[in-house]
């Protein structure tokens, strides 16, 4: 998330300052080799076609494979990229390099076409090499920015609970987390066999997040979950919320969950991890498809991971038949279906 995010900004931030520092030192000394030999005029003029030369060349490559359809597309990238794209760019460094005043030979032509190339390769390859380290240290700064995080109590304000009877699940309880204005969540943990671990983004996950609120949908049979928040407020400063849901509470009747069925589509009550619900479509040929309820459709941002509220069926040529909710029941070991069919007209 953006705090996340920065971290490895940062670390990028100077690596690629350190890459462009090393890059500068390495023309400059090329410039003194040429420069040695009265030839700094003319190593400038093809340095500076180099990168008009290398879009020549790159046009080279690609212009004529796109021409190519099907699987031989691939094939004749890369037999042009290994042939005619370093004719063209080392050739037009050659023209370049006889243009100039005074003229460069072939071969130092052809060495600063090559330095032109290991200054673009290079760098990307050590930037490959790199990411995984990356990665790493900015998971370790993470942690230590998360530790120093002040213990405060949530900020979310418990908006709604609820309890629901789901066939062959049984009762489930919801909650809804509202944040107040200015809070931005950074990250949420489940405690998980003693460890916490980050949720609300993941398959099988009983939170889902909707902008800076939360859904919780749960098995009321299962121990209330226990939940660790890192957020920031208005001004920036980080914060850690740790506390527990409330365990289900008998004195109210559980009612039983179903969807309203909409021409298009469908309505739960209460947002629903989008994860846990799958969905089945019928067409005229008689086609019939059973798939997760987004499948097929553009996601939406990573701070969105609920069932959208009123659901609709984006296959105009398709009928919404069937909505199922999917659980894992840890203690009969299986996974519990929940299915709606849509009403008969």
């Amino acid at each position: 998330m953006g705090g996340d995010m920065s971290v490895t900004h940062v670390i990028w931030g100077l690596l690629a300052l350190a890459a462009l520092l090393l890059v500068g030192l390495a023309l400059r000394a090329e410039r003194r080799r040429f420069a040695a030999r009265g030839k700094a005029g003319a190593w400038l003029w093809v340095r500076l076609a180099s990168l008009p030369i290398g879009l020549l060349a790159a046009a080279a490559v690609w212009l004529p494979a796109r021409a190519v359809s099907g699987p031989e597309a691939l094939a004749a990238f890369y037999l042009l990229m290994f042939s005619l794209g370093p004719l063209v760019y080392f050739g037009l460094h050659w023209l370049a390099g006889r243009m100039a005043t005074p003229a460069l030979s072939a071969g130092e032509s052809a060495s600063i076409g090559g330095s032109g190339l290991l200054v673009v390769i290079l760098p990307a390859l050590l930037a490959s090499m790199a990411s995984p380290w990356v990665h790493q240290l900015g998971l370790g700064a993470q942690q230590a920015q998360r530790s120093l995080a002040a213990e405060t109590p949530l900020a979310h304000r418990i908006l709604e609970r609820r309890r629901f009877l789901l066939p062959d699940i049984g009762e489930v309880l919801t909650e809804h987390w509202q944040a107040p204005p200015g809070v931005k969540v950074e990250r949420i943990e489940w405690e998980l066999g003693g460890q916490y671990l980050q949720t609300g983004d993941s398959t099988g996950s009983i939170l889902c997040r909707d902008g800076e609120d939360f859904h919780v949908f749960r098995l009321a049979a299962e121990p209330a979950p226990r939940w660790r928040m890192y957020w920031r407020d208005a001004a920036d400063s980080l914060h850690r919320s740790d506390w527990t849901s409330a365990p289900a509470q008998a004195t109210t009747q559980a009612a039983t969950l179903t969807p309203v069925w909409t021409q298009d589509g469908f309505a739960f009550p209460v947002r629903i991890p989008r994860n846990f619900v799958t969905v089945e479509r019928r067409w005229a040929t008689g086609k019939v498809l059973q798939s997760n309820a987004l499948d097929g459709q553009t996601l939406p941002a990573p701070t969105d991971t609920c069932l959208p509220s009123a659901y609709r069926n984006r296959d105009s040529e398709s009928v919404l038949t069937s909505v199922a909710i999917r659980m894992w029941l840890a203690g009969a070991q299986r996974i519990g279906l929940a299915s709606f069919s849509r009403p008969s007209e």
